[in-house]
């Protein structure tokens, strides 16, 4: 063996020390690795553009975000009222007032039909997404489970004023799968 040390290529450096100095020893010490600036991550917070302040944001967009929230409670109630009665667990009649007569006939022969999973056990609303397409329509979706399978579910839904009746969402249209 020799005593001199291995020639390594140019592009290898020295591997970092993992083990303090020994005490006494003469070393110096490098600086800690810095980049030269942050980048923003995806889960950093600061990637993209942050919130708009308030004076940017148009009456429009607050009026819409509130109706979002708006209809995202009205369909979160109105789906959980429809797969109760799939389940028949309500009947079809109770749900009248925010189906409309369409989808609560619809609805009415599902009780009564065959649904696929019915056997899996009772039908649990787990999410809700809603995108507003105009101020008097909502196109709504989301998921449920039965037991461990989860299913799909989407409907349709308009601001209608009744004549007699406050104004209120109502639901036009229904899928489950």
């Amino acid at each position: 063996m020799s005593d001199t040390p291995a020639q390594f290529p140019s592009y290898l450096g020295r591997a970092p020390r993992s083990e303090p100095p020994l005490v006494g020893s003469r070393t110096r010490r490098l600086p800690p690795h810095r980049l030269s600036h942050s980048r923003p991550g995806p889960h950093s917070g600061r990637s993209g553009r942050g919130p708009l302040p308030p004076s940017n944001v148009s009456t429009e967009s607050r009026v819409l975000a509130l109706q979002t929230v708006e209809v995202r409670e009205f369909a979160t109630s109105a789906l959980r009222h429809v797969l109760e009665v799939v389940d028949r667990r309500r009947g079809a009649s109770t749900v009248a007032h925010v189906l409309s007569p369409a989808v609560v006939g619809m609805v009415g022969a599902l009780a009564t039909a065959a649904v696929p999973g019915r056997h899996l056990g009772v039908a649990v609303l787990q999410r809700v997404h809603v995108s507003v397409v105009s101020p008097n329509h909502a196109e709504v979706f989301g998921t449920y489970s039965r037991g461990d399978r989860v299913f799909a579910i989407a409907a349709g839904a308009r601001y209608r004023r009744s004549a007699g009746r406050a104004p209120s969402w109502s639901v036009t249209s229904l899928r489950l799968s």
